[in-house]
């Protein structure tokens, strides 16, 4: 790899999905570090059309072309869920730092061959893209959590339901071996914090659901994890239930809630965090308005620019690839059990 010129990564980009303008087109006129470069879709016009509107200066037709540069310093990827790791390999294979869109991998073999590239590219960069995880709401939790100031935390709810357009579909998120289905896109997002507020450290996981979608993918789907100490974390992520983005944390005394949590995805809004008792339901802390992308695009590059490199980014990501797939057999064997119940009592 080469070094960065004056401190400027040129950064390519692989996929043009949507999340792209935000997540680094957008983002990247608020970090000046970044260099856009080029950037490779298999579908040229796609990529000719966002070269156009960012001034991008190259577009490759094929995605390995725009590894072999050597004039880019970093990529992006933004494929679909089963390429992730693949083309993160592949990336780091050509000397890149590596932002890659969530999940990172899908299963123990992708979790493995990740581990085995990054222990022969150590000086790389490697983070997984969970937006929300760059933001100061969540560091302000665990110290809310771990004041006791509210008595002893016994549960945790997380909410996340987004509608979809036409089932998704023509898109990756309805093809099962795509790794497609809700839990795959929104789970991250839930075991990321939990991982952040109180380990992923469980004695038991459950996972449930009814693979109602488009090509048997998960539509609807719950999740729980349960610790020695009898703290529950409960999530519901779904493509089919109205809207919410919502943690809440259950303490003896209180309630503390982070609303919309999604909301500064969508440009530079306030966050608040609300406490619910028994005398009030007010804003416990309110945070400056911020946007997830920028906020996570200015990390990578910090990252990227330091003397040091860490793998602790990289080790979450391992591990919550672990449980993702524990809690997705869980309820993939709920799942079996109850057609095999069904076929019984016909």
């Amino acid at each position: 790899m080469n070094h960065p010129r004056k401190g400027i990564y040129r950064l390519g980009i692989l996929g043009c999905a949507s999340i792209v303008s935000k997540a680094i087109l957008d983002a990247s006129l608020y970090v000046p570090q970044v260099q856009l470069a080029a950037i490779a879709n298999r579908t040229r016009s796609k990529a000719l059309q966002l070269a156009e509107k960012y001034s991008i200066p190259r577009v490759m037709d094929h995605l390995q072309d725009l590894l072999d540069d050597q004039d880019i310093d970093a990529v992006y990827i933004a494929l679909s869920n089963d390429l992730h790791t693949e083309w993160a390999i592949k990336a780091l294979e050509a000397g890149k730092h590596v932002l890659v869109e969530k999940p990172a991998g899908l299963n123990a073999t992708d979790a493995r061959q990740l581990a085995n590239a990054m222990s022969n590219h150590g000086c790389l960069v490697f983070m997984e893209g969970i937006m929300t995880a760059h933001h100061p709401w969540q560091s302000s939790l665990k110290a809310i959590a771990d004041s006791g100031q509210f008595g002893r935390l016994y549960k945790t709810e997380t909410r996340i339901s987004i509608p979809s357009r036409h089932k998704h579909m023509g898109n990756y998120r309805s093809v099962k071996s795509k790794g497609g289905g809700c839990f795959n896109d929104l789970g991250c997002y839930w075991l990321q914090w939990i991982q952040q507020l109180i380990g992923l450290e469980a004695c038991k996981v459950t996972g449930a659901s009814d693979y109602a979608g488009p090509d048997g993918c998960d539509w609807t789907f719950s999740a729980g994890l349960r610790y020695a100490s009898g703290l529950e974390s409960e999530c519901i992520t779904s493509f089919e239930m109205p809207y919410k983005a919502t943690h809440t944390l259950y303490f003896e005394q209180a309630s503390v809630i982070v609303p919309d949590f999604f909301r500064p995805i969508n440009g530079f809004y306030k966050m608040k965090i609300r406490l619910l008792n028994s005398k009030t339901n007010s804003v416990l802390h309110e945070f400056a308005p911020m946007n997830y992308y920028v906020n996570q695009l200015a990390t990578f590059i910090n990252k990227c620019d330091s003397a040091v490199t860490s793998h602790v980014d990289f080790q979450q990501s391992i591990q919550r690839i672990a449980w993702h797939r524990a809690i997705m057999n869980e309820a993939e064997l709920f799942a079996r059990k109850q057609t095999s119940q069904g076929g019984q009592t016909q």
